[in-house]
C-alpha cells in the first residue's frame, strides 16, 4: 500500500484546477494505495466525492493559513510518507526550508510541483536561501522549459512530468459552432480587456457570434481585484448583443459541456504565459474545442502543432477579433484538427507518469 498526501490550501470548491488536478491523480492510484488531501475548510464533500481512494482533510483557515501551513509541513516531514505541494511557490519553498531547519529531518519525501517559473529577483533569492530543500526534494515541471530553469537555479532533483489531465470519455464528436467561450476566473493578464475591445468588431458579423464569458473572481468568495472588477463593468456596458455573462464556477460536468461547439479564446498576456500551462487550453483540445490563443504562449505551441485554432500575431483586440473569425469561418476544418488533438493530447498528459512518479518515488 502507498499513500500520498497532497498540500493545496487553495483548494476550497471548483475554482482553477486544483480539484481537477486531483481527480486525475486520484483516478490512477491502485485499489491499495490511499491519497489525503489537505485542503480549505471550505471545500464541499462534493467537490472530490468521485475521487477514488481519497479521505479530505481540512486544516486550511483564512486566518492563521501560514501558521497551519508550515504546521502542516513539519507533520508531513515527521511522516517520512511522500508528499506533494500542488502548487508550489517560492512561499512554499521558504516554509518547507523552515520545517526542514526546525525537524532536523531531510525532504527526500517531499515533491513540489511548479506549475510556472518565478524568475523575479525576490523569488529567486528567497529559493536560493534554501539550500537543504533545493539538495534533496524533488522538484517537478510540466514543461522542459521550466525544469531546465529549475536546474539552472540549484535544484539537483528535477523531473519533466507533462501536466496530468484524468483519462475519461470525452464527447469529441462533430458539433456546429455554437459559441466563443472565454472559461475559468477573471485575470488581467488573461486579456479580458481585450475581449472587451474585440465584441464590437464582433457585432459586425452576420450572424453575431454568441459568446459566454465566465466572471468568476480570483479571490476565494469569487471576489475580483479592483482592476478585474473595473474590467468587467466595461464589458457588461459594452452593447454586446450576445453577451452571456456567468459569474459560477461550474462543476466539472457543466465546465466539459461549455466546451462543445465552442472556439475558446485564450488570449493571455504572452510575456506572463509564455511558458505556462494553460489548462483552460488543454481541456478546451481534449474537448475538440479549438483555441485563440496569443503568440509566444505555451497554448500557441500546440494551436501551431495540429493547426487547431488560430494564433493572435500581437496581443490586441483586433488580432483577437480576427482570430476568432477565422475560426468561426473555418470551423469544419479547426474543430476537425482539435479532435485530433485531443487523442494525442489524452496519451501525452496521462496521469499514470505523475502518479507513479510520487507513489513509488
Amino acid at each position: 500500500m502507498a499513500r500520498l498526501t497532497v498540500i493545496e490550501s487553495n483548494l476550497f470548491g471548483e475554482h482553477g484546477h486544483y480539484a481537477e488536478f486531483v481527480r486525475s491523480l486520484a483516478s490512477c492510484t491502485s485499489p491499495g494505495d490511499e491519497m489525503i488531501v489537505l485542503c480549505d475548510e471550505a471545500l464541499p464533500d462534493s467537490v472530490l466525492a468521485d475521487a477514488p481512494h481519497v479521505r479530505v482533510e481540512r486544516p486550511f483557515r483564512l486566518v492563521g493559513r501560514q501558521r497551519a501551513e508550515r504546521r502542516v509541513l513539519r507533520e508531513c516531514l515527521e511522516r517520512r510518507e511522500p508528499f506533494l505541494l500542488l502548487t508550489a511557490r517560492h512561499t512554499d519553498v521558504l516554509r518547507l526550508e523552515g520545517a526542514v531547519r526546525a525537524t532536523g529531518i531531510e525532504p527526500r519525501h517531499a515533491c513540489l510541483y511548479f506549475h510556472w517559473r518565478e524568475s523575479g529577483l525576490v523569488e529567486r533569492l528567497a529559493i536560493a536561501a534554501c539550500m537543504r530543500v533545493r539538495r534533496e526534494a524533488r522538484a517537478i515541471a510540466p514543461t522542459e522549459v521550466t525544469a531546465a530553469f529549475l536546474r539552472r537555479t540549484g535544484w539537483r532533483n528535477v523531473e519533466c512530468i507533462p501536466y496530468p489531465v484524468r483519462a475519461m470519455a470525452r464527447d469529441t464528436s462533430p458539433s456546429p459552432f455554437r459559441h466563443l467561450l472565454m472559461a475559468g476566473a477573471v485575470r488581467m493578464n488573461k486579456g479580458i480587456e481585450r475581449l472587451t475591445g474585440a465584441l464590437p468588431m464582433l457585432a459586425a458579423r452576420v450572424p453575431c457570434p454568441p459568446v459566454l464569458v465566465q466572471t468568476t473572481g480570483k479571490r476565494r468568495g469569487g471576489v475580483s481585484g479592483r482592476r478585474e472588477s473595473a474590467a468587467l463593468e466595461s464589458l457588461r456596458a459594452c452593447g454586446y448583443p450576445a453577451l452571456r455573462m456567468d459569474p459560477e464556477a461550474p462543476d466539472a460536468r457543466a465546465y466539459a459541456q461549455r466546451f462543445r461547439g465552442a472556439v475558446t479564446l485564450t488570449p493571455y498576456d504572452p510575456a506572463k504565459f509564455a511558458d505556462n500551462v494553460s489548462g483552460i487550453a488543454l481541456d478546451a483540445l481534449l474537448h475538440g474545442s479549438p483555441v485563440v490563443a496569443t503568440a509566444g504562449t505555451w497554448q500557441a505551441g500546440l494551436v501551431e502543432r495540429f493547426g487547431a485554432g488560430r494564433v493572435m500575431p500581437s496581443w490586441t483586440a483586433a488580432a483577437l477579433a480576427t482570430a476568432a473569425g477565422e475560426c468561426i469561418d473555418h470551423w469544419d476544418r479547426v474543430s476537425a484538427a482539435a479532435r485530433d488533438a485531443a487523442q494525442e493530447l489524452a496519451k501525452e498528459h496521462h496521469p499514470a507518469a505523475l502518479v507513479r512518479s510520487l507513489m513509488g518515488g
